[in-house]
């Protein structure tokens, strides 16, 4: 095989932002971790960790990162019995997104979901002349929550855990990652934000199956056969994925200091009506 597959399992240590377009004055955040994120910090912590008297090359190491390691998204999960169970969204007509617990019959609206999910972080800008809050600058910043929110709020709480998957090539690479087990994620994290631990890491590559879908590993790209994708498709005009149903997002950001154009994207729960075999491109976009 070309390719191994890797299950990994990460404990939230600290609240999470990963951002998306903010409503008003509140700096809303995804409720996954996508996989250009967990690139970028897999390629900062791998740059620290080698000893070296000079400034580390993030871009050529970037590079060596997205050609020689796949990654799916990080959804949230919850640890049942020894068991982890990953909740995954789905769009549904006349219903919208919903989130089902993977190998579970549990499922949760979009909003409902959130609420289980997610905290806010109230902030403020302070004018350095009166120090007090300047005006105008007033907001909250949404972050998943290191412990899951319980409708009755009794027992011990639930740690909130990250479950996904990676896919390395069989060139030794696996070497550069067996050592990482601290990550930092998202925005903010200056500020102690976004400290995830990792729990779990095995080899799955005999199972053939990422989130329960049938995947291929003899390939230039891992080949995962879905009629749901988890990762942001690019919308292009491939006549293939016309038929796809969800909802769309326009992504953009910054790479290696610039920034890059902004695509048009079906969002993660998107599906087809009949099963296709995706590819995961070099940062994360489920392709054809």
């Amino acid at each position: 095989m070309t390719w191994t597959a890797l299950r990994w399992v990460w404990r939230l240590e600290a609240p999470l932002f990963v951002g998306m377009p903010p409503a008003g004055a509140l700096n809303r955040c995804r409720p996954y971790v996508p996989a250009r994120v967990l690139w970028g910090a897999v390629t900062a912590e791998i740059s620290r960790s080698r000893n070296s008297e000079n400034f580390p090359d993030y871009g050529k190491l970037g590079w060596e990162v997205a050609l020689n390691c796949r990654f799916t998204y990080l959804f949230p999960a919850e640890k049942r019995g020894d068991k982890f169970l990953a909740w995954m969204p789905k769009f549904e007509r006349m219903r919208g997104v919903r989130w089902y617990c993977h190998g579970g019959e549990e499922s949760l609206s979009n909003r409902d979901f959130r609420r289980r999910l997610l905290d806010s972080r109230p902030g403020t800008a302070i004018a350095p002349e009166s120090d007090s809050a300047l005006e105008g600058t007033l907001r909250e910043t949404e972050c998943i929550s290191p412990w899951w929110r319980d409708a009755n709020c009794r027992g011990k709480p639930n740690a909130m855990l990250l479950l996904g998957y990676v896919f390395l090539r069989n060139n030794g690479f696996r070497r550069q990652l067996d050592n990482i087990d601290t990550l930092f994620v998202g925005g903010d994290t200056r500020y102690g934000l976004g400290k995830i631990c990792r729990i779990e890491w095995y080899d799955v590559s005999g199972d053939l199956s990422v989130f329960g879908k049938r995947v291929h590993l003899d390939g230039e790209h891992p080949e995962i056969q879905s009629d749901i994708v988890w990762g942001h498709v690019l919308e292009g005009d491939r006549p293939e994925i016309h038929g796809m149903q969800g909802a769309k997002e326009l992504l953009g950001g910054r790479d290696h200091g610039s920034p890059w154009r902004g695509a048009l994207t079906w969002a993660p729960g998107s599906f087809l009506e009949r099963t296709v075999a995706w590819s995961i491109g070099n940062y994360g976009y489920w392709m054809m």
